[in-house]
């Protein structure tokens, strides 16, 4: 892997009360903010398996006013040519619904409007599949046939990522002007001081950065 990139940042776990004083929704868009960059992605990288969630710290009664067709296509874009950049291959990509199981009672069904015609589009270029049901997304039979999962928010990838992988896995910022990299996990205030955190995250950091 050569990532071609002279500006390179690694932080580490950052408290948005104290460090953002709870003005952004993380690291992620304050940086992304403060480099002007309009289009960015958070990526979860694992060599086995990635997730990127379409929107990040958002509170879940926010998420659907954020999922268009719009964001889908440029962030799944984004996501497909770093992998292509920086990897070297195509990804092959799975697309979460945000409904369960893809299905809604609601007269409008996100998943049918919003999600299955950015993948319809998308699938010209890109290995794409989706949208599929994120409780089964994660099965060993399922996962194995996708490099990443992009969900619709947060916890819906992160939390079955971090199931599989604890903390061997590192977190990427996508679409800034230099390549920001993070720890997968946020900081822990009980566990400071005693010497007992896990620094495996950051060291996955460190190694996606020499290799």
């Amino acid at each position: 892997m050569n990532l071609g990139l002279t500006n390179k940042f690694i932080n580490g776990p950052l408290s948005k009360k104290y460090f953002l004083k709870n003005k952004f929704l993380g690291i992620t868009e304050y940086l992304a903010k403060r480099s002007k960059s309009k289009n960015y992605a958070m990526l979860i990288y694992n060599k086995n398996l990635s997730v990127s969630p379409i929107t990040t710290h958002l509170p879940i009664k926010h998420v659907t006013k954020k999922i268009t067709k719009k964001t889908i296509i440029e962030k799944i874009l984004l996501l497909n040519n770093f992998y292509i950049k920086h990897f070297k291959f195509k990804p092959k990509i799975a697309v979460t619904g945000i409904n369960p199981h893809c299905e809604s009672i609601s007269h409008f069904d996100e998943d049918k409007k919003i999600l299955t015609p950015a993948i319809t589009f998308l699938k010209k270029n890109i290995n794409i599949t989706g949208p599929i049901s994120a409780d089964t997304a994660f099965l060993k039979k399922n996962r194995k046939k996708f490099d990443l999962i992009v969900g619709m928010y947060h916890d819906q990838v992160l939390g079955p990522m971090k199931t599989l992988f604890e903390y061997n896995a590192t977190n990427i910022t996508i679409g800034l002007p230099f390549l920001r990299l993070s720890p997968d996990h946020g900081p822990n205030e009980s566990m400071m001081g005693k010497n007992i955190s896990s620094p495996q995250s950051l060291i996955e950091c460190l190694k996606f950065l020499d290799n």
